[in-house]
């Protein structure tokens, strides 16, 4: 279990990258992103995004002390998705730049302590995706999930 100091984070070059298989290469997008990301980023969404949620995936595996090499299979047990706000009625589907969530799955679900969550911020710049991501305590909003 994780303590509530722990923090990882992953910076994930994308200048010059035009496919977003070409991030995760020679895997192909399903062994690294899910479902759910693949159909959110897959909407005429920029290589830069694919490259955020990926450093997302990273800082993630970081922070719970995962092997980082993508072939171990944990980053697509790390789900990175936009978090509706308390004070939005949309749904994940919305398009007004929410922040991001983090569901785990898998072993990786059991590795956060009861009582806490973990939280993503994400930066993009001159070709560079960022991302840091953090224990924290759980938010009332996070009941509804299921876990953090």
């Amino acid at each position: 279990m994780m303590s509530r100091s722990s923090w990882g984070s992953a910076a994930v070059p994308f200048c010059g990258v035009r496919d977003p298989a070409a991030l995760v290469a020679p895997l192909p997008l399903e062994a690294v992103f899910t479902h759910a990301e693949r159909m959110r980023s897959g909407r005429g969404r920029t290589v830069q995004h694919w490259a955020g949620r990926l450093a997302a995936k990273y800082a993630v595996v970081r922070l719970l002390g995962e092997d980082e090499d993508p072939s171990a299979g944990r980053l697509c047990e790390v789900e990175i998705l936009p978090r509706p706000s308390a004070i939005c009625d949309r749904t994940a589907a919305c398009l007004h730049g929410h922040p991001p969530g983090v569901r785990l799955h898998g072993v990786l679900r059991d590795r956060v302590r009861p009582g806490t969550r973990v939280g993503v911020s994400i930066s993009h710049d001159a070709g560079v995706a960022l991302a840091v991501a953090l224990v924290s305590a759980s938010l009332p909003e996070d009941e509804d999930e299921g876990n953090g």
